[in-house]
Formats: C-alpha cells, sequence, structure tokens
C-alpha cells in the first residue's frame, strides 16, 4: 500500500532549518510560516530529527550543534531568502531575494529556473547575474530601466560570478519556495 505523496519538499525542509536557525519554533508557527499542513510539518521535524539536525525542547524545535554547521555550510553558498521592493522589476505583491554564490555558469537563459520557481508553487522568478553589474541572463541586458530595482539591489554585496533570484508570487511563503528552490538548483 502507498501512502499519500508529501506535501512538502526539500526547500520546506531548508526553510526550516533557517527559521531554526533565529532560535525555537513551535509547530504551529511553523504551519503558519511554511504554508503547509501540521502532518507535514510533523513529518519535516521528523526527518531533521532523524538526521540529528533538529531537536525539540519545551519552547519548541531547535537546531542541534550537527543543524547549525549544515545551516553554515549552506549560507556558505546561499543566502536566507528576505523580502525586496523592486516593483519596477516586478508587479506582484509578493517577492523574495536568495543570493546564489558563485552560481553564474547554471544559469544558462535562465528560463529553466523559471520554471522550477513555477513549480514550486511561486507565480515566477527573475534571475539576475552578476558580472560587475547586475544582469539579465540572457541578454545581459543590465537594469537601467529599473532605477528603484538597481537602489534596492546595490545595497547588497554581490560578488563577480553571483547571481540573485527574485521569486514572486500571491503570497509571501511562495515567493520564497520559488526562490529557494531555483536556489537549490542552482547547487546541485
Amino acid at each position: 500500500m502507498v501512502g499519500a505523496e508529501p506535501s512538502f519538499s526539500d526547500v520546506h525542509l531548508t526553510r526550516t532549518l533557517f527559521l531554526l536557525d533565529s532560535g525555537p519554533v513551535g509547530r504551529k508557527r511553523l504551519v503558519k510560516i511554511l504554508g503547509v499542513g501540521e502532518g507535514s510539518v510533523r513529518t519535516i521535524i521528523k526527518r531533521l530529527s532523524s538526521e540529528g539536525l533538529v531537536g525539540s525542547t519545551k519552547q519548541g524545535h531547535r537546531l542541534t550543534e550537527k543543524g547549525e554547521v549544515e545551516v553554515e555550510r549552506l549560507l556558505e553558498r546561499i543566502s536566507k531568502p528576505v523580502s525586496v521592493e523592486v516593483s519596477d522589476l516586478v508587479d506582484s505583491p509578493h517577492k523574495s531575494l536568495v543570493v546564489v554564490s558563485s552560481a553564474i555558469e547554471g544559469v544558462g537563459s535562465g528560463v529553466g529556473l523559471r520554471d522550477v520557481a513555477l513549480r514550486a508553487g511561486a507565480d515566477g522568478a527573475v534571475i539576475l547575474v552578476y558580472d560587475g553589474a547586475l544582469r539579465f541572463p540572457d541578454s545581459y541586458l543590465d537594469l537601467s530601466d529599473y532605477p528603484n530595482s538597481i537602489f534596492e539591489l546595490d545595497r547588497l554585496n554581490f560578488t563577480i560570478g553571483d547571481v540573485a533570484v527574485i521569486g514572486f508570487g500571491g503570497s509571501q511563503s511562495s515567493a520564497v519556495d520559488g526562490a529557494l528552490a531555483v536556489a537549490l538548483k542552482l547547487l546541485v
């Protein structure tokens, strides 16, 4: 007998690790933030616990020492998702940015990566590469037509070879899921 397909992905596992990096979080709060059901959160915690990454206390679930090391390893390659205001570039109520270090070779035209974001539940993703300036990967046009976005994104410290992934969607959770799904794909 085969059970139901899990309603979460590696994106949710990664998001959970990032959330717990800020301190203990309870299961109900994880349900709300991740946008998945309580059964899925229980399974996520069980899986992360079985890998020795997460433990439970009265205050909620927390990272173990091994979990802290795993988060540090992830953060060497990808940033935690952050909200960005780039409405001249992306017309969507919710936008989330993840920066992937030294991943420019894996981008190609960016179309396949946009599809990864769609499959993760986002409405789409904008992929930008940094080669001294942020540019669209398919045309290498810069962002000069998007002055508000330039102002917002220039506050970040990009290194040559970095990729900026802006996921967008109808909820902040779907925007984060899309951006992180693309980031994780670039790590493979």
